[in-house]
C-alpha cells in the first residue's frame, strides 16, 4: 500500500509538473469590442476569447484585464478552469468617462499548478483602441453672445443675414427703389448710386477649431478650455448639418498617435462627413501642427469656397488679434471663445460667442 501511496504522489507531481510546462503552449488570448466608436458614457461590451489548442488542460488561469482610469472600471479579474481544445468566450461591460483615442492598457495571465507549488506570468497586450467622442450638447446651452447676455444662438443667422449679398455699386435709373440709393458712393461721384446686389448661392460654413491656447502651445496650456472648445466644435458642425448648412472642418489641433498634422476637409452635407468630423474630435489631441496666424493665412486661399467661417478657440491670445481682425476683412467671420481674453480688442465685423462658463467665474 505504501508503495502504491508513494507511486500514485509521484504520478500525480509528474502530472503537475507537465500540466505546469506546457500550460502556456498554444494558449491564446485575446478582447474585442462590439464597434470602435462611443458616446461619453455608452455601455463597451467588452468579449475576451481565451483558447487551449492543446490536449493539456489548465488547471488555474487568473486573468487581470487593464483598461485605465479613463473608463468606469480600471481593471477586471476572473479566474478559469480551461479543458483541452477548449474556447471560451465571456463578455463584460464598461464606459468611457472621458473623451479621447484610448487604448487598453493590456492583460495579465497567472497560471498556477495543481498543488501551489509555482506560478507563472504571461502579460499580453489586448491591441484594442476605442475613441470616446466629445460630449454631446445643444449650442445654445454652451455658448451666449459676448456682447449681450441675451438674444438666441442660431447659426442660420450667421449665413443668411440678408438673403441677397452686395456685389458693388451702378447708376441710380429711378426704377430702382430709394433704399438701395449708396448714399457714400453717391456724394463721392456726385451723382445717384444704387447698391447691386448678388443672390447668394453658396450658402456654407467653414468650421475651424483652434487648438492653441499658449505660446509655446505645450507651455502651460489650458486644457479645460480646449476640451469645451472641441466640445463646441461638434455642437456647432452638428448644428449646421441639422439646418441643411454644407459645413466643411478644418483644425490645426491633431494626435501624435494617428495623425502627422491639421485637418481640413470642404463643405459638404453628407452625413458621413459629420461622422468623419465627430470621430476626428473624439481623437484630438494637444499637438498643434501650425500657429492660428499661419492657419488663417491658409484658410484665406480658398476664402471664396465658403460664404463663413466659425473660428472656435480655447482663447484669444495677444498674438491671436491683428492676425484675426486681418481675415475678418474678408467676408463673414464667426469667433467662438471658451475665454474672454482680448474679446474686447476684436474688430466689430466680427460675430463674436463667448462660453457660457464665463457666467459662473
Amino acid at each position: 500500500m505504501l508503495w502504491a501511496f508513494f507511486g500514485m504522489l509521484i504520478a500525480i507531481i509528474v502530472l503537475n509538473e507537465v500540466l505546469f510546462y506546457y500550460g502556456d503552449k498554444k494558449l491564446s488570448y485575446g478582447v474585442q469590442t462590439d464597434k470602435n466608436v462611443y458616446e461619453i458614457g455608452e455601455e463597451i461590451t467588452l468579449t475576451p476569447v481565451i483558447e487551449n489548442r492543446k490536449i493539456l488542460s489548465i488547471p488555474f488561469l487568473n486573468v487581470t484585464e487593464y483598461y485605465g482610469e479613463k473608463f468606469s472600471e480600471s481593471q477586471n479579474t476572473y479566474h478559469l478552469f480551461v479543458m483541452p481544445l477548449q474556447r471560451i468566450t465571456l463578455e463584460h461591460k464598461i464606459y468611457g468617462k472621458k473623451r479621447g483615442l484610448h487604448t487598453f492598457d493590456g492583460a495579465q495571465l497567472k497560471m498556477t499548478d495543481l498543488l501551489g507549488f509555482h506560478n507563472k506570468f504571461l502579460e499580453k497586450a489586448i491591441n484594442q483602441e476605442v475613441v470616446i467622442l466629445p460630449r454631446k450638447e445643444e449650442l445654445r446651452e454652451l455658448i451666449l453672445p459676448f456682447d449681450s447676455l441675451h438674444g438666441a444662438v442660431s447659426v442660420k443667422r450667421w449665413i443668411v443675414d440678408d438673403p441677397l449679398m452686395l456685389r458693388g455699386v451702378r447708376e441710380y435709373t429711378g426704377r430702382e427703389s430709394q433704399r438701395y440709393i449708396h448714399w457714400p458712393s453717391s456724394l463721392k461721384h456726385q451723382r445717384l448710386l444704387v447698391k447691386q446686389f448678388d443672390f447668394t448661392a453658396d450658402k456654407s460654413a467653414m468650421v475651424f477649431l483652434s487648438t492653441e491656447s499658449s505660446r509655446p502651445y505645450w507651455k502651460d496650456p489650458d486644457v479645460q478650455a480646449l476640451e469645451e472648445s472641441i466640445i463646441t466644435a461638434r455642437a456647432v458642425l452638428e448644428e449646421l448639418m441639422k439646418e441643411k448648412i454644407p459645413a466643411g472642418f478644418s483644425s490645426n489641433g491633431y494626435n501624435a498617435k494617428t495623425d502627422n498634422g491639421g485637418v481640413s476637409f470642404p463643405p459638404g452635407l453628407s452625413p458621413k462627413n459629420l461622422e468623419k468630423y465627430t470621430m476626428l474630435l473624439g481623437k484630438m489631441g494637444t499637438m498643434v501642427s501650425d500657429s492660428l496666424e499661419n492657419s488663417l493665412k491658409k484658410l484665406s486661399r480658398n476664402r471664396s469656397s465658403f460664404q463663413v467661417v466659425v473660428l472656435i478657440v480655447p482663447k484669444v491670445l495677444k498674438e491671436h488679434v491683428l492676425p484675426i481682425n486681418e481675415f475678418s476683412k474678408n467676408g463673414k467671420l464667426v469667433l467662438i471663445a471658451m475665454r474672454e481674453d482680448h474679446l474686447t480688442e476684436i474688430s466689430r465685423n466680427v460675430r463674436i460667442y463667448k462660453g457660457r462658463d464665463f457666467l459662473c467665474s
